[in-house]
């Protein structure tokens, strides 16, 4: 008996949905796309690889224009992700 990893997609970007199941998280396939964005982006987004790297200190909001929200004014939303 060998480990196994239950694979449903291969390629895993920054807009690849997150989704909680079992107690895990588990990515994709389904895509936050550019518009809404992941929740970081402030634009009612969904939950998104991009929003994990935010809080693991991956993505650093001070590193990013003010861009995000829906006037494009604001920067990325560490306490929303």
């Amino acid at each position: 008996q060998a480990p196994q990893l239950d694979i449903h997609t291969v390629a895993a970007g920054g807009g690849s949905r997150l989704f909680l199941q079992n107690g895990l998280f588990v990515v994709g396939p389904e895509s936050s796309k550019a518009h809404p964005g992941p929740v970081c982006y402030r634009k009612n987004g969904y939950l998104s690889v991009t929003d994990a790297n935010v809080v693991l200190g991956r993505v650093i909001p001070d590193h990013f224009p003010n861009i995000f929200g829906p006037n494009e004014d604001e920067p990325l939303d560490l306490e929303g992700a």
